[in-house]
């Protein structure tokens, strides 16, 4: 492509010498079926190349190259981000606008394993009281040119996540170990209702996004990548008896966790996919369970 550039840039003088030196110069030549157009203003000549393409009946003319030669120099700029996928190869001014502050609610789900989906076997969810609520109010981001279709986001957030048991059970701490306690084990008799392992937490994501304007509305966004989460609060809580109580605090979950973090959508709602790298308790201190997320976004 250089040496096009640099034989366009021999061609086009030859073309306007019969022309005012001291005025705007456009010519436009055909080659092998390609236009060329080059507009030359003071030192400055730009090149624009297109070939043409049938479509049924009718023939239009697609740019595939557009250079600037000046003062002897050529400015035409490729970067690596020219061979990534999905990427707008133009050189208009792409604003890139990060998905990574906003409000979210989802649903909550536990797996027996890491990269299952199917609920555990270990336990009953009431999933319709099983959620998670927060919002990412610190975000920065950085957006790689030319084309701005790429960047990368960052957020710090904080949230409330309750995960509500059936069947009569609780979350409760046994001799230095935490189970899924049905009530019959009890040594008085008593009734769970409204039982709930619940904690607060603030989180750290981390993402690779791509995006892209449909329609010069807003974008069509993905986004994925790792996210830490800091736990506090941690209580096993309910009714005993019809009595409102605390059952028992810490239950040997993982103080720090690590998820995936998937996300998808238009302008400023989406909606995500959340789901933990390793156990929510302590190895061998409670049961092997990885909690997961789904819901919707609303950023700003």
């Amino acid at each position: 492509m250089k040496q096009l550039l640099l034989l366009l840039c021999i061609i086009a003088p030859m073309g306007l010498m019969a022309q005012n030196e001291n005025l705007a110069q456009d010519t436009t030549l055909y080659l092998n079926g390609r236009k060329i157009v080059i507009k030359e203003q003071n030192d400055q000549i730009k090149v624009k190349l297109y070939e043409s393409i049938s479509e049924g009946d009718t023939i239009a003319n697609t740019k595939i190259f557009e250079g600037v030669y000046l003062n002897g120099r050529s400015m035409e700029s490729r970067t690596v981000l020219d061979a990534l996928p999905f990427a707008k190869h133009n050189k208009k001014k792409y604003r890139f606008e990060p998905h990574a502050g906003g409000l979210y609610m989802g649903y909550t789900q536990l797996s027996n394993g890491f990269a299952s989906f199917s609920p555990s076997n270990r336990i009953n969810l009431n999933t319709a009281h099983s959620w998670e609520i927060g919002g990412n109010l610190f975000t920065g981001y950085h957006a790689f040119a030319p084309t701005y279709n790429w960047g990368v986001t960052i957020g710090l957030g904080w949230g409330y996540r309750s995960i509500r048991l059936e069947d009569n059970h609780a979350f409760r701490k046994i001799d230095g170990i935490t189970q899924i306690y049905p009530a019959e084990a009890a040594e008085e008799p008593v009734t769970y209702s409204k039982s709930r392992l619940r904690y607060f937490y603030f989180r750290i994501p981390l993402s690779i996004e791509w995006q892209t304007k449909i329609n010069n509305g807003g974008p069509l966004f993905f986004a994925v990548g790792p996210e830490a989460e800091i736990r506090h609060g941690v209580k096993s809580k309910g009714k005993a008896n019809g009595v409102k109580k605390t059952f028992d605090k810490g239950l040997n979950a993982r103080p720090l966790g690590f998820n995936v973090l998937a996300q998808v959508g238009y302008a400023d709602l989406g909606v995500y996919m959340r789901y933990s790298t390793y156990g929510f308790f302590e190895k061998d201190k409670g049961p092997e369970l990885y909690p997961f997320s789904f819901g919707i976004c609303w950023y700003w």
